[in-house]
């Protein structure tokens, strides 16, 4: 679980020019959608950037809504792939602590930013943020994980309420999107505090955040 972070070196992708019809629309969606929102981005302007016709949309997607959920399923159904071989890894060698737990949660979606992904994160970052009527496509995706995380997780910290350990997820993932959703932006307020840190060391500082979140019952 060592692959770093680099949006430096994040590999280049095909030209969108030569990509399926439906890549191009969600490509065209997630630059839009990262940039001004998903509510103040139009079907037509989605068309207009993918090089793409009304009928193509409708015959791929048919709604905005559609475009939307399966832009947030194309990257987020990665994401819960790579989270399960990592969880399916520790459960194999016993190796279950609060934080190889933590790089299995934030790890995968850095990887998102390493392979280009950064708009996908911004915007599950907005949705989050927002309550934005998105959302429950998230929640309903990252269900399965959840529940495999808290029943690691409670083994960990049998002391600790099932309820306590959802309620330490769901802040685990509202830190880790608005963080890397915004990776410079945070690098450029740290900088302001004369602390300059590498994208790598951003992604190690938030897994021990990570860490310390999930760690430990309640000092109460």
């Amino acid at each position: 679980m060592s692959r770093g972070l680099s949006t430096e070196t994040a590999p280049a992708g095909p030209d969108d020019t030569a990509l399926p019809t439906d890549q191009r629309l969600i490509l065209a969606a997630e630059r839009l959608f990262a940039e001004r929102g998903i509510d103040a981005v139009s079907l037509r302007a989605v068309m207009s950037a993918a090089g793409a016709n009304v009928a193509s949309v409708h015959y791929h997607f048919g709604s905005k809504d559609a475009l939307v959920e399966a832009l947030l399923e194309q990257r987020g159904g990665q994401v819960s792939q790579r989270r399960s071989e990592l969880l399916d890894s520790i459960e194999a060698s016993g190796d279950a602590t609060a934080r190889t737990l933590a790089e299995a949660f934030v790890r995968p979606v850095a990887e998102q930013i390493a392979a280009g992904g950064t708009a996908w994160v911004t915007i599950v970052a907005g949705i989050i943020g927002s309550r934005h009527p998105a959302l429950s496509r998230i929640t309903d995706g990252f269900a399965p994980q959840a529940r495999r995380f808290t029943s690691l997780l409670g083994a960990i910290y049998p002391d600790v309420p099932a309820r306590t350990i959802r309620f330490r997820l769901t802040q685990a993932m509202s830190l880790t999107f608005q963080a890397l959703g915004d990776l410079e932006g945070l690098r450029d307020m740290l900088a302001l505090s004369g602390t300059r840190l590498s994208p790598d060391e951003v992604l190690e500082e938030l897994i021990d955040l990570v860490t310390a979140i999930l760690a430990g019952p309640p000092d109460r």
